[in-house]
This record gives C-alpha cells, structure tokens and sequence, in this order.
C-alpha cells in the first residue's frame, strides 16, 4: 500500500489571523503545562511516591525533548524571522482544477486505473494569494514533506506524542488492579501511590490533544512522511495579507463584473461537457478541450490584470523599479512582502476614511431643507 499526496489549501478549518494568535498562545500554554506535568513524572521516583520502570522514563525524556525543541524553534522564529524567504504572488480564478489518480491492483495486476479531474468553484469569484517557494521543482510526492520549513512537520510531530501518551497511559493502566494484591511488594518496589502514574499520564494525553488542535489550527505549509509505509502528505499553505486583499479588491472593482459573468458561463460549460473517455485502459473524467480552453484563457486573463495591479503597487513602494523601467516579479521575500503589506494597510485606511467622508457629506446635504428667499 502506497500513499502520496500533495495539496494547495488552508485545510478543513478556515481561520483568521486573530484566531491563529489565539492558537498560537493556547499551544504554548498547554505545552507548557504538559511539560511541567511530564517533568513532574520524572521527579516523582525520588520521593517514593511511585516506581517507575525504565521504559516509560524513556519515553517521557524523548517527548520532552521533542517538546523543548518545537519550542525553542518557535521562540527562534518569533524574535528573528526568516527575511530572506521566498514566496510567489498567484491568483485562483472561477473554479480550482484538481486532478486525481485512484489506481487497484490485485495480485500484481491492475484492475481499476481511472483519473479524474474536478473544478471546484471559488465562491468569492477571485483569490489573490502567496504561495512559498520550493527549493526544487522536481522533487517527488513522497519527498514533498523533506521540502517544508521544520515548523511544517510541529503538528505531525504533536499527533505521535498525543498516540504514544496514549499507548502509554493504557498500558501502565492496565498493569494496575485496584484489586490485585500488592501486599507481597515493597514502597520502593510499587511506591506509596501506585495510581498516580496513570492519572498523570492521562492528564499529559488531554494536555496534548488540545495542544494537537490549537497547533492544526494555526499551521499553514505542513505535512509528513512515513518512509516504511510509503505514506507522504503535504499542504502548501494559501498566505492572504492585506497586500493581497487589497489587490484582489481593485481587480474586483474595475472588472468584477466581468469576471463574474465569466465564472457563470465557465460553470454552465463545465456541468455540460463534463465526459468520460478510455485511453490505454485508463479512465478519463474531465471536459471537453474547448472547456479546458476557456478555463486556461481565464486563469491566463487573470495573471496578466494582477501584473498590472503587482505592477503599479510595487512601483509606489519601491522607486528603483520606476527607475529601472522592468516588470515587477511575482516572486518575493518576506521583507519585501511586509514592506507591501504596510503600504496596503495605510491604502485601505485612507480609503476607508475618504469613503466615511462622502458619506457624511452625502448625509448632510440631504438633511438641509429646501427653503425659499421672500425680496
């Protein structure tokens, strides 16, 4: 059984930024917590309050080092971020093209081999986004996880503690009966409160669960790898600023319209000319190529009015692209992609401020009354 996949998205929960500082700052407390209670395990042999065997001392050495690491990591990447990161300004059109291949075998032979393409449609019409860049292209979909930042493998990482805790707490548990006779044993041998040892352990599983879902909330390029079961799984993030906000509202503002009606069209086509075809035994479910046709004229329609908006923005921004007189990039570093996001900010609010005005004289002037001059 072989397993690889890699996907552009932001995952099953779709969150804000303010939900993410909330995530980031819950994770942290309960890795904390958790810590303290593991910490608080090790200690426990030195005052016979329980006897622990070796195995298990292992083990809880081994996750708090993992759990130091993540957060010495995250620590390192709040107080010196990494300027120099590279990410790729995009844009998504009407509808998203997936493409899936589902492939049976049975005793060596294939039975099924059928791939499918889906469009799923994109509800707000357009999305301007950011996108990392890969050090290389040409790796595999089982070697797409080795490409992430370390932060990108936390969750993974937080998902095996949260089942070897689990693991762990089980057995100890249930080499535990309340109703077994210890009297034969010694304190050093079983300790004064042998139950403690699995309560603590427990309590560490529910700490690492919620630190499980605070840490799938706020992950954004993330994945793993399991090597021996062939099982690869990444997800590169959708980054959304206020860089990108503000140019997918200008695009929508001089041609949303447009690019409305286009969506609806390309969507009639696609429910039509939606077929099935057999090539060389494997089966095909995609439209027709005059469907492909206008969904590539979209996307390439939408790639050159979001250079005109990169372009103008950039040139604001940084003069030396005015200067010398060539195409902005889509590619950026995060130093220049905050650089952007300040001026996009101070953008949006002078709009804001200018739109709050006309309204203000607009309410004015129609609360003055009509009157007449008696000479």
């Amino acid at each position: 059984m072989a397993y690889a996949k890699t996907s552009i998205g932001r995952g099953c929960c779709k969150v804000s930024k303010k939900q993410k500082r909330i995530s980031k700052l819950a994770s942290f407390c309960f890795v904390l917590t958790e810590i303290l209670v593991l910490a608080a395990v090790l200690i426990l042999p030195a005052t016979d309050v329980v006897e622990i065997k070796k195995w298990p001392q292992m083990i809880i050495i081994i996750i708090l080092s993992i759990h130091v690491l993540m957060q010495l990591w995250e620590l390192k990447v709040f107080i010196k971020p990494d300027s120099g990161e590279k990410f790729s300004l995009t844009v998504q059109g009407s509808h998203e093209r997936k493409k899936s291949r589902h492939q049976t075998s049975m005793y060596g032979v294939t039975v099924s081999n059928e791939v499918r393409v889906d469009y799923d449609r994109n509800a707000q019409g357009i999305l301007v986004y950011f996108r990392k860049v890969t050090s290389s292209s040409k790796t595999g979909l089982y070697c797409q996880p080795f490409l992430l930042p370390f932060r990108g493998w936390f969750t993974f990482f937080h998902v095996l503690i949260a089942l070897t805790l689990m693991i762990c707490t089980i057995i100890i548990y249930i080499n535990y009966d309340d109703y077994k006779d210890y009297t034969y044993l010694s304190v050093s041998e079983l300790g004064t409160h042998p139950l403690v040892l699995p309560l603590l352990l427990f309590v560490s599983l529910v700490l690492q669960t919620t630190a499980v879902v605070s840490s799938y909330y706020q992950a954004e390029d993330c994945g793993f790898c399991l090597p021996l079961f062939c099982i690869g799984y990444t997800r590169w993030f959708k980054h959304t600023t206020a860089y990108t906000d503000m140019i997918q509202q200008n695009i929508q503002a001089k041609h949303g319209q447009r690019l409305q009606q286009e969506g609806e069209q390309l969507e009639l086509a696609i429910r039509r000319n939606t077929q099935q075809t057999q090539v060389d035994d494997v089966t095909y479910h995609d439209v027709g190529p005059q469907t492909v046709k206008r969904y590539e004229d979209q996307i390439v329609l939408l790639h050159l009015l979001l250079a005109q908006e990169h372009d103008q923005a950039c040139k604001e921004v940084f003069p030396e692209h005015s200067i010398q007189n060539k195409g902005v990039s889509f590619i950026l570093t995060a130093e220049e992609i905050e650089t952007l996001n300040i001026h996009a900010e101070q953008a949006m609010e002078t709009a804001a401020v200018n739109t709050d005005d006309t309204v203000t004289a607009s309410d004015t002037t129609e609360l003055v009354p009509n009157s007449t001059v008696t000479v």
